[in-house]
């Protein structure tokens, strides 16, 4: 055989490794995941090492719910459209200085003891920005930048 079908064969071997699943879910964290998103469909696992995340919809909305591996939930985020942010975060938006940045999406981050909403907004043709607002409208952090 060749160095390139070796390497060919290796390479996917690699690719093919990574993106298994090499722990199976466990039966507390599944458990778990069933008494919090009863309705939930489409639900596709990732284990994240120290955490295992599902991947669903409920009804028309896409989340994702993170548990520790003993069935602990963690978070849960939420795509939202920007008309359905509730009002006291949408003011804090228009009320920022970011106001005139075109929101790309939103994010619902639900958590044991807060509830955010990340945007994620348009800052130039090379890069993107996270602002992060509490539930009552109040911008915590606006220093993530991702860059295109």
């Amino acid at each position: 055989m060749s160095k390139k079908l070796i390497f060919s064969y290796v390479l996917l071997l690699l690719m093919f490794s990574a993106s298994a699943q090499f722990r199976k879910i466990p039966a507390e964290v599944t458990d778990a995941f069933k008494a919090k998103y009863a309705t939930a469909t489409g639900v596709s696992w990732r284990d994240k090492l120290s955490s295992f995340q599902a991947d669903f919809k409920v009804g028309e909305k896409d989340m994702k719910a993170t548990f520790s591996s003993k069935g602990e939930w963690v978070k849960t985020e939420t795509k939202y459209d920007y008309n359905s942010v509730p009002a006291d975060v949408k003011d804090g938006f228009k009320k920022s200085k970011y106001a005139d940045l075109p929101v790309q999406e939103v994010t619902r981050v639900e958590e044991k003891d807060k509830t955010e909403y990340k945007f994620l907004v348009k800052k130039s043709d090379f890069g993107k920005k996270y602002l992060v607002f509490s539930k009552s409208g109040q911008l915590v952090s606006d220093n993530a930048i991702v860059v295109k």
